[in-house]
């Protein structure tokens, strides 16, 4: 059902502001509207101020304290995977005091900072022996640049210019350099050449016109190699200095639980920062107004109780667009996750949750129609809903899988398929004496059974979906409107079918009779009334009589229920295809080994892509056959102001 909600106006003292809002925030009930949208802004816009609350700093701490996280997350306590989150009462959650943990972050960061200056040092001396390893031979130090008359060069020129080239070219412009290949790869040759002062200029230009670069190390004596020996020691250095600055970093991984409280505690500040700006202040008093569930009121009346303030509920009138929250039973609750992944219902609509999480139900199980993989989806699902902290959302959805999956087990029972027919394969194989599971339906050898089923189910969901929409109109006051466009559509589509089993199943002359007459009768009321919003006789019978072709619609949304008995054979035969793959390789200690390598892959991966078909398809059945007879979206989800925590749960005991 959608929670009927109810306006709140209040007004309080300023000086009581902030804890007002934390009262709100800690009650979890309230929803605060923005300001604009407050009933009556417009006449007193001009008397009050709206809120304004400097969140800057706030944000930034979060930034440095969500960094801090990232960085000591390595070095924490390793949590299981049914870890919970701790609990806090809101009075710890709100009235952290985060002064530690922003000095630890401070601590964090310097060692953050000389680690990245440690890294950088790294990358510039490992830069450095890239450099020189092509001069790792030249025994020449490298400062020694030039002598009384000659100068030294070297130069990486291109691998396709040969040296011989180079000398031919230096004799006949009478250079008289020496030229020494020091090393060479597949791009470069790495040379060194010593040449006459006088004729420096002209061999560093025949050098260029051969595409060689001239290289020089300013700054460094010695050899290649011993520069190249005395960087790699430098290295060594910064390394282990690294280590030690992480060991120094691990040692705070003991921490972070505190560094996350107090991420939490900083968010929840900023939220209620955020929420004091939505409302009206004057000089002395604070305005503001929101959305509560009506069967919360008390909580609210409780937080309010001894603050000097006024305040007044309001029932929702039908101009008002309220916020929607669902609220169900404990088996329809987790079907919500379906609803909601497709959009909420209007607030002045209707809950399609309890209509739809029966078929889903049924429909899903149908689909995937395995009691071995039903088995392993209701153990998975149940107990990951009741021991994973995934959160609200996604504990609605592993429980429906539960749920479904407890679905599957029924109908892959009554189908005798458990694992496919792995009962049988193994018995056969492994032990010659084959034992055959009882089964009350077969869809692989006679199918037509379960395709009529599949039928008879989506013909009473779309029955049930146009009796839902007939309801909404009755409600809204439109009774005659839900007879002529619902009530006359009931009697052409149960009439078919009640002519149709008369005629061909039962063979009652009788029963055929009436089911023909209900349905002529509904033609006839469809064709007068269908056209009732037009002016033009002659278009109001059109309109009608062409209203009569949406049959051919109904028809298409049943033969989608086809589905149904589609995906389940889809899911027996791939299992029975990996059994008998499984049992291939015989009876023999490496056939089993096999056998149960075989069984493992391929059920495993059955299961998950025929868990998601039905899903997929499953939810494909009420959103388009189901919902589009008379579901009306675009509700807004109930957000009320509650702390909005990432680590730590905050319970609602008394601090």
């Amino acid at each position: 059902m959608i929670e009927k909600m109810e306006r709140i106006f209040l007004c309080g003292l300023a000086q009581d502001r902030e804890k007002v809002i934390s009262r709100l925030m800690k009650s979890g009930c309230v929803q605060l509207s923005d300001p604009a949208a407050m009933s009556g802004y417009e006449e007193i816009r001009d008397q009050v101020e709206l809120g304004s609350a400097d969140v800057y700093e706030k944000e930034q701490l979060l930034s440095r304290l969500n960094q801090c996280i990232q960085t000591l997350k390595p070095y924490g306590a390793k949590k299981s995977l049914f870890a919970k989150r701790p609990e806090v009462s809101f009075g710890e959650i709100a009235g952290e005091d985060t002064q530690e943990a922003l000095e630890l972050c401070q601590k964090v960061e310097e060692l953050q900072k000389e680690i990245g200056a440690a890294k950088s040092r790294i990358s510039q001396e490992e830069f450095l022996q890239t450099s020189l390893a092509p001069w790792r031979e030249l025994d020449l130090p490298l400062e020694e640049t030039a002598t009384e008359s000659s100068e030294i060069l070297l130069a990486a020129v291109p691998a396709i210019v040969a040296p011989e080239e180079l000398e031919r070219q230096q004799g006949e412009q009478e250079l008289g350099a020496y030229l020494s290949v020091v090393s060479e790869d597949k791009d470069q040759r790495y040379a060194a050449a010593i040449v006459h002062r006088d004729k420096a200029a002209g061999y560093q230009e025949l050098l260029r016109q051969s595409g060689a670069t001239l290289i020089t190390f300013d700054g460094l004596s010695g050899t290649a190699g011993e520069n190249i020996a005395a960087s790699r020691s430098r290295v060594k250095q910064e390394e282990e200095q690294i280590e030690k600055l992480e060991k120094e970093l691990a040692a705070y991984g003991e921490k972070l639980p505190k560094v996350q409280l107090a991420w939490d505690s900083t968010q929840v500040s900023i939220d209620r920062c955020r929420a004091e700006q939505n409302l009206l202040r004057t000089q002395e008093t604070f305005l503001t107004e929101g959305w509560v569930p009506q069967r919360r009121k008390g909580e609210v009346e409780k937080s309010l109780a001894g603050y000097t303030c006024f305040y007044e509920f309001r029932e929702a009138s039908e101009k008002d667009d309220p916020p929607v929250l669902l609220r169900n039973n404990k088996f329809v609750e987790p079907f919500e996750a379906v609803t909601e992944m497709y959009a909420l219902p209007a607030p002045h609509s209707l809950d399609p949750n309890p209509f739809m999480a029966p078929f889903f139900f049924v429909f899903f199980g149908m689909m995937l129609s395995d009691a071995g993989y039903g088995l392993v989806l209701a153990i998975l699902g149940l107990l990951g809903a009741k021991y994973l902290d995934m959160g609200a959302g996604g504990k609605k959805l592993l429980k429906m899988l539960g749920y479904c999956g407890i679905s599957t087990v029924f109908w892959g029972a009554l189908y005798g398929s458990w694992f496919g027919d792995t009962i049988p394969k193994v018995t056969e194989v492994f032990f010659g004496n084959r034992v055959q599971v009882p089964m009350l339906l077969d869809p692989l050898t006679n199918p037509m059974p379960i395709l009529i089923m599949a039928f008879v189910v989506g013909y009473i969901h779309i029955l049930v979906g146009l009796g839902l929409k007939a309801y909404l109109m009755i409600r809204r006051g439109h009774p005659v409107d839900a007879l002529f466009d619902v009530g006359f559509w009931y009697f052409v589509l149960v009439g078919l079918v009640i002519f149709a089993g008369g005629q061909m199943v039962i063979g009652s002359t009788l029963m055929a009779s009436i089911g023909k007459w209900l349905a002529i009768a509904g033609a006839v009321g469809l064709v007068l009334t269908q056209g009732r919003d037009k002016k033009n006789p002659i278009m109001k019978l059109m309109s009608g009589i062409l209203s009569l072709y949406d049959i051919t619609g109904y028809f298409s949304d049943l033969l989608s229920y086809s589905r149904i008995m589609a995906l389940g054979l889809a899911t027996g035969v791939i299992a029975q295809v990996v059994n008998t793959m499984g049992t291939l390789p015989g009876r023999s200690i490496i056939g089993a080994v096999l056998f149960v390598v075989i069984f493992l892959f391929g059920h495993v991966l059955n299961l998950a892509i025929n868990a998601l078909g039905s899903y997929v398809h499953t939810s494909r059945l009420q959103y388009v056959e189901f919902f589009g007879k008379f579901f009306e979206g675009g509700g807004q989800a109930f957000r009320p102001l509650r702390p909005a925590t990432k680590y730590v749960y905050v319970n609602n005991q008394e601090e």
